[in-house]
């Protein structure tokens, strides 16, 4: 891209938290005469200065340095070409990363803004620009590795841990009716269902992240053997109890798509082995910012959640955003595909209630 535009006429948009809420606008110029102040030192203060910039479509998904996370959402135009006329003379003349000429003026406008989000989001705006979408890119994960796993001598070996022995549960004792549960059922407490449909969420960008909680298996299996008289015993069936929901870290992010990197993993992991409870990884959510009322998982996402969350009962969460009406549904592995799950509620006795039936495609 190289439209050549006046500084004056472009602007930047700031974002605030995981949602990326509009919080204000700021014009270009004052930021760029910000960062390239010491330039600018020793001049009349007095004299006119002319900007001229071209955006430049070299992606960079790197975050600007500094004590507050700042994503650059259109990182599509990751350098811009910044010229800076004072009378007849040009003091600034080159190409420069846009987090590194934004990202600490950055800084310290979001530390006045609200000291305590720790997430902000900035895009550079102009007409030129209007067919550029917003998007969080996906961070680069260091430290890593190829391995060929081909070749005859190898070092080490890769050996497949037992999974410990799974607690079972008579879901008669929750209210519940054993006969009718699916392969998986999810169980929330009010608290937590409450939250997945009132947490602030972003209508710009798709967000997503980790569930946690534990695993039982249903006690009372009521499905009679399978067809063929072989006796061959009903597949496991499984509560799943979410009881907690925390965005992913290191991810990245679009209108229409989510991205978990290696680096959300673990971080994720060393949360789980920190905290010193007992709870699992139980799967994993996001966000479809159009309405669900007509559409799923899409194909991406299922190959995700059948390529990663290998467990028969993890489960994947969807929360369609539309106006102000929002659709939470939960899908397991079913064979080469994924199903709807069961919700139900716990009620403040403890038992639980059925809040949403799985919708199951007979096809």
């Amino acid at each position: 891209m190289s439209d050549e535009a006046r500084a004056g006429a472009a602007m930047v948009l700031l974002y605030k938290g995981t949602s990326f809420e509009l919080v204000g606008k700021m014009t270009l110029s004052s930021l760029l005469v910000e960062a390239v102040r010491r330039e600018l030192a020793g001049g009349d203060p007095d004299e006119q200065l002319v900007l001229e910039i071209r955006y430049l479509r070299r992606p960079d998904p790197r975050l600007a340095d500094g004590p507050r996370t700042i994503h650059n959402l259109r990182s599509q135009i990751g350098r811009l070409a910044l010229t800076v006329t004072r009378g007849s003379e040009k003091v600034v003349d080159g190409e420069f990363p846009v987090r590194e000429l934004l990202g600490p003026v950055l800084q310290h406008v979001v530390q006045q803004v609200d000291p305590d989000e720790e997430v902000w989001g900035f895009c550079l705006d102009h007409p030129s620009l209007s067919g550029v979408a917003l998007g969080r890119s996906t961070p680069e994960v260091e430290g890593t590795m190829d391995l060929n796993l081909r070749e005859s001598r190898r070092s080490f070996t890769v050996r497949k841990v037992a999974e410990p022995p799974m607690p079972g549960l008579d879901p008669d004792k929750l209210g519940i009716d054993a006969a009718a549960l699916g392969p998986v059922t999810v169980l929330l407490s009010a608290d937590l269902h409450g939250h997945l449909h009132e947490m602030k969420l972003s209508r710009r960008l798709e967000e997503g992240g980790f569930l946690l909680g534990k695993v039982l298996r249903v006690l009372r299996p009521d499905r009679p053997p399978a067809a063929g008289g072989d006796g061959e015993a009903p597949a496991d069936r499984y509560l799943v109890e979410i009881t907690e929901v925390t965005p992913a870290e290191h991810s990245g992010a679009g209108a229409l798509h989510f991205t978990f990197t290696g680096d959300s993993f673990r971080d994720m992991n060393q949360r789980i082995t920190a905290s010193g409870q007992d709870r699992q990884l139980m799967g994993w959510y996001h966000t479809h910012l159009f309405s669900g009322n007509d559409s799923g998982l899409s194909s991406i996402d299922v190959d995700l959640h059948l390529g990663t969350f290998r467990q028969p009962w993890q489960v994947a969460g969807l929360i369609n955003l539309s106006g102000d009406e929002r659709l939470l549904r939960f899908y397991a592995r079913s064979g080469d595909s994924v199903r709807e799950c069961e919700q139900w509620v716990k009620d403040d006795r403890g038992r639980y209630r059925r809040a949403r039936a799985a919708v199951v495609d007979d096809d």
